[in-house]
């Protein structure tokens, strides 16, 4: 199975980014794309990963900004 990710914005609602209750679970590509997307409004963003993430995924998300990456909670 592979690794989904949960990418959560930062908000006035959810500072802390970790409520991932509606957040959709979505594949390496589309996490990317959604990463980059809030990258681009210049929103500061948390990623949940369930499953085993590779090196560079990881740090992919990390270019892109994220304030850390931690397993699904």
């Amino acid at each position: 199975m592979p690794t989904t990710y949960q990418i959560v914005a930062l908000s006035a609602l959810d500072p802390e980014g970790t409520d991932t209750r509606d957040e959709p679970k979505l594949v390496f590509p589309d996490a990317l794309k959604m990463a980059q997307g809030l990258k681009d409004q210049g929103k500061a963003f948390r990623v949940f990963a369930d499953g085993e993430p590779s090196g560079d995924q990881l740090q992919a998300l990390r270019d892109l900004g994220a304030v850390e990456v931690l397993p699904t909670i």
